[in-house]
């Protein structure tokens, strides 16, 4: 675990006010929070507090209940957090792949940018130069849009889970 992750949730937790971070420590969800963030809390709580309150049995896991009146009408969650999952995994993928595919474009984009200087061989290396940097940004450009893309599309599914999930609660 680096320093700089737990510096990270360190900054985000400490930010939240002690009520809030005393009712996740109490709700003891391993779920949606790790091991290290429970470690990072426990330190915080220990500083703004004189003593740190009971813990209830750990989440580990997230039991569907069998409610009829809390069944998703529009989706089935597992299909949603599956799917999410897989966006997130093909979104680095996608990166992989699109760096690959471009690797084949460099020496085009070179004969290109050589032939304005009309077969000067002299310009090859720079030619080799400019054409490195130019298809190095469209590679970076094309590599941010297809991650975030991907990226964003696994957020808004789980977005509209919860959306979804929060308009049942107010019944």
């Amino acid at each position: 675990m680096s320093n700089n992750l737990r510096r990270q949730i360190y900054d985000n937790l400490n930010i939240k006010e002690t009520d809030e971070l005393v009712e996740i420590w109490i709700t003891n969800d391993r779920v949606e929070w790790s091991d290290v963030a429970f470690d990072v809390l426990e330190e915080i709580l220990e500083q703004r507090l004189d003593k740190i309150p009971p813990q209830n049995e750990p989440v580990l896991e997230y039991v569907e209940q069998e409610d009829e009146d809390n069944i998703p009408v529009f989706y089935k969650t597992k299909e949603v957090l599956w799917a999410t999952r897989w966006l997130n995994r093909i979104a680095v993928a996608a990166v992989v792949i699109t760096i690959l595919v471009s690797i084949s474009e460099v020496s085009r984009m070179q004969r290109i940018v050589l032939s304005y200087f009309m077969g000067n061989m002299a310009w090859n290396v720079v030619s080799w130069l400019i054409a490195l940097v130019i298809g190095g940004l469209a590679v970076a450009l094309q590599c941010y849009i297809v991650y975030f893309s991907l990226k964003a599309l696994a957020s808004i599914l789980t977005i509209l889970m919860e959306m979804e999930f929060n308009s049942r609660a107010t019944k």
